[in-house]
């Protein structure tokens, strides 16, 4: 039965081992994994973010980009909300609506507010001079039916801008309702007539001056509080910019630019430049549709140099296109990648293939002069990327902020100046924006980066706390385990694993400790009516960050023996965050003390069999709570995923081999790995303790038997006992079958160690599978026996020598009483 297990022990180890990769959960980014890449990537922020800060809005308009319009009937009332409108006046609207002509509608609607009355019927002669092309897609239509549709039926259009302007010409307070709604209606119709001439200048030009009129009437009339439930102002700005966006014989839109065809090559730069202004002031205002106008345009303008250089010189749109490419493109030409090295050659190589669009760009921007630049502090950053430092380092002086300063960091760290990395990054922490600033050149995202590659810089230099401390805040800014889940992105993010990494493997256990008081606290556990949900955050890595590493510490510090100090560090009575769906709570500081008592009564206990009953029951925790109270937040244990996986976090000695990694950090990480260095490595501290205690049983005892039976079944479980299992790696960090190959060895040994010294047990056929508990009390009697016969047998061999022993006592005795009686009588 022994072979049987260890020969599946062995085949089931490897299957697990070939699989685990390709099925796990999604670990987040690590920045030390690849420090060079990290403290030498670019900054930057996301072209949303940088889309929506090219224009400060000025006004309190909101763009709305949901569709209001549902079938489901218990919605109506939030319809009716976004409307404006009553749900009373909505469903009336909705009926007038179906009316055949804009005057039946006006006729019928006598009950509605004056506003509300003419603009309803202007909806519906709008509706039916356009019905021709209702529903469908121009980018998949041919210029001629593109033509046709922008031919509506002129006079129910002429009847519909009739009724808007009637709306207009109410006095402001009866025309709260629609004037927005009427403004921007009549501009819509203005723009889809220019687009009828757009053959024809003057007339086209005409229509267009009255669409602008309109849209801007619109935004005024918003702006003096009329209603804008449908957030028409802010999507006036956009269609407004859609008239700009005419090559001379028709209007290009979205997919066209988006596509990278040639209808935008004919659009002037004056119009680009005003079109890219409106759009800009567009998502200033927080719209999400005009972030994906703003790339189109940007993505077609920069496939020519020639219109690049075109319109650099506005603010607004060099600064577009530069943002865009630093977000957006490939930074090298036919995705070759750039040698990222400090000494000057490398950098003209890696100038040299770079993308020519971006080179362009720059050299563009460069001749206009750089006191015309617009954000030198982002063109800073796209000049380092494509490896023009010599310009950055001029325009990083001429933008102070955040980010000019997280660029001069990163060109003192080409140069190797770390001191001067150091001194950068500060800067551009203490100059961090404030919430929600609307001038601000870093989003949140970027600002918990730069201080987390402050971190990654700080253990480059030896500063081990500060590097802690850095991470630490990158980490607890993101929120929860300083691990999230981007379901955009399909990965994780956060620097809660880098910050594990420092606590565990590189801080000494006194500076975690004094960090753990100092920066985190824990946090009040949650009430039992919030069990269930506080539970699955944990699941999904939300507990705090804080608590987390007090966790880690309480660990840490039972490995240390240093079990006092530990126990405030666990995780309170009762608190579910931090346990198992399928199990009840543990109390892990009362367990905590029940362990150390063990040890402590293993080594003090008065006699063998104490002392060994309290090693088999530090063994028996180890055993059962290992991972809870002596395990690795890393690796070789994982607790930090509960065991299920072999990696995904933390680092092995092949991984500090690389660059900006200290001698002294890597002392630190070999000092304080396990022992064994083998995944549950808790497990093998069982088992030695659980042999230690067979050491002090008498050998033919069933507890000797016993004891050894449970510590060859524990090895016989395997690292998980699950599907997940797997070898690991060893302590360089390769792949390796060591913890199988040990595992097997540790039951042999075990096995043969009973069969040469133990008494038979009517379980010993299903050793390590099917094991009684140890009967120490029998064990106790079985030895004071085993004593009382060793006792017997040396009087029966040795008869003179104990008479003669014998005598001697009874002389002593007699000898002692005579005395006392003698200093009696004195007395």
């Amino acid at each position: 039965m022994l072979k049987r297990s260890l020969i599946v022990l062995t085949v089931v180890a490897g299957l697990a081992g070939a699989v685990v990769w390709a099925c796990g959960p999604d670990f987040p980014n690590q920045l030390l994994d690849h420090r060079e890449g990290a403290l030498k990537s670019t900054p930057q922020n996301s072209f949303a973010f940088e889309a929506k800060h090219l224009l400060v809005a000025t006004d309190a308009l909101q763009p709305q980009e949901t569709n209001i319009y549902s079938t489901d009937k218990d919605d109506k009332q939030r319809q009716a909300k976004m409307l404006g409108l009553t749900p009373e006046q909505a469903e009336r609207v909705a009926t007038l609506r179906d009316a055949d002509t804009g005057s039946a509608a006006y006729e019928d609607g006598k009950d509605l507010p004056a506003d509300l009355r003419w603009y309803t019927a202007g909806a519906v002669d709008y509706s039916n001079g356009a019905m021709a092309c209702e529903g469908s897609d121009e980018s998949e239509m041919s210029d001629a039916e593109r033509q046709a549709c922008a031919q509506p039926d002129a006079e129910a259009w002429a009847h519909a801008a009739a009724s808007f302007e009637h709306v207009l010409a109410l006095p402001p307070e009866q025309a709260k309702l629609r004037s927005v709604w009427a403004a921007y209606m009549l501009g819509s119709i203005h723009a889809k007539q220019a687009e009828a001439q757009a053959g024809d200048a003057a007339v086209f030009n005409r229509e267009r001056d009255a669409a602008v009129k309109f849209f801007e009437l619109a935004r005024a009339r918003a702006v003096a509080g009329a209603s804008d439930t449908q957030g028409l102002a802010v999507a006036s700005f956009g269609e407004q910019a859609r008239l700009y966006l005419y090559n001379g014989a028709r209007q290009c839109s979205w997919a066209d630019l988006y596509n990278g065809n040639d209808c935008g090559d004919g659009i002037a730069a004056a119009d680009i430049k005003h079109a890219i202004a409106l759009y800009a002031a567009q998502a200033g205002h927080g719209s999400d549709s005009a972030v994906l106008s703003l790339a189109a345009i940007a993505g077609d303008v920069l496939k020519s140099s020639e219109r690049t250089a075109a319109i650099v010189d506005g603010p607004v749109s060099q600064r577009l296109l530069v943002t865009y490419a630093l977000a957006r493109m490939d930074t090298t030409d036919a995705d070759i990648a750039a040698d990222i090295t400090a000494d000057t050659g490398a950098a003209a190589k890696q100038t040299a293939k770079a993308n020519p669009a971006l080179l362009a760009l720059v050299d563009a921007i460069e001749r206009q002069g750089l006191d015309r630049v617009s954000g030198a502090d982002r063109l800073a950053a796209l000049s380092y990327q494509i490896g023009r430092y010599d310009l950055a380092a001029k325009l990083v002086d001429k933008a102070p902020g955040p980010l000019a300063s997280w660029v001069r960091a990163k060109l003192a760290l080409r140069k190797g100046d770390l001191a001067a990395a150091g001194a950068a990054y500060a800067e551009a922490a203490k100059a961090f924006p404030k919430a929600d600033d609307p001038k601000a050149s870093l989003e949140v995202d970027s600002m918990h980066l730069l201080i987390a590659e402050s971190g990654v810089l700080a253990l480059a230099r030896g500063e081990y706390v500060e590097a802690m401390g850095h991470l630490y805040d990158a980490a607890n800014a993101v929120g929860g385990s300083g691990n999230t889940y981007d379901e955009s992105s399909g990965s994780g993010i956060g620097y809660g694993n880098d910050a594990a990494y420092v606590a565990e493997r590189v801080l000494t256990v006194d500076e975690l400790k004094s960090f753990i008081d100092a920066r985190a606290p824990a946090s009040p556990a949650p009430s039992p009516a919030s069990a269930k949900s506080t539970q699955e955050a944990w699941a999904y890595g939300q507990t705090p960050l804080a608590d987390e590493l007090r966790w880690l510490l309480a660990r840490r510090l039972m490995r240390a023996a240093r079990y006092d100090e530990a126990q405030n560090y666990f995780p309170a009575r009762g608190d579910r965050r931090f346990a198992t769906s399928d199990q009840p709570v543990v109390d892990l500081r009362a367990k905590a003390r029940e362990y150390a008592k063990a040890v402590h009564d293993s080594d003090h206990a008065w006699t063998d069999i104490g002392r060994a009953e309290a090693r088999y029951a530090a063994a028996v925790i180890a055993r059962e709570q290992g991972m809870e109270l002596l395990g690795y937040q890393q690796g070789p244990d994982y607790q930090d995923n509960g065991g299920g996986y072999p990696g995904g976090s933390g680092h092995t000695a092949n991984d500090l081999k690389g660059s900006y990694v200290t001698e002294g950090e890597r002392q630190r990480f070999a000092g304080s790995g396990a022992m064994p260095e083998l995944r549950f490595h808790y497990r093998y501290l069982a088992v030695n303790r659980a042999s230690s205690a067979a050491d002090l049983l008498p050998p033919r005892s069933q507890a000797f038997a016993a004891v050894l039976c449970k510590a060859t079944g524990w090895m016989l479980d395997g690292p998980g006992g699950g599907f997940y299992d797997g070898p690991g790696a060893t302590a360089d960090g390769s792949p390796a079958t060591e913890p199988v190959d040990e595992r097997s060895k540790r039951v042999k040994e075990l096995y043969t160690r009973y069969v040469k010294q133990g008494a038979y047990v009517p379980w010993a056929d299903d050793f390590g599978r099917s094991c009684e508990e140890p009967n120490f009390d029998a064990a106790r009697k079985l030895k004071r026996a085993q004593q009382m016969v060793a006792i017997k047998h040396y009087v029966r061999r040795n008869k003179l020598y104990a008479l003669g022993g014998f005598v001697v006592v009874l002389g002593a005795i007699a000898a002692w009483f005579i005395r006392r009686r003698r200093q009696r009588a004195v007395q």
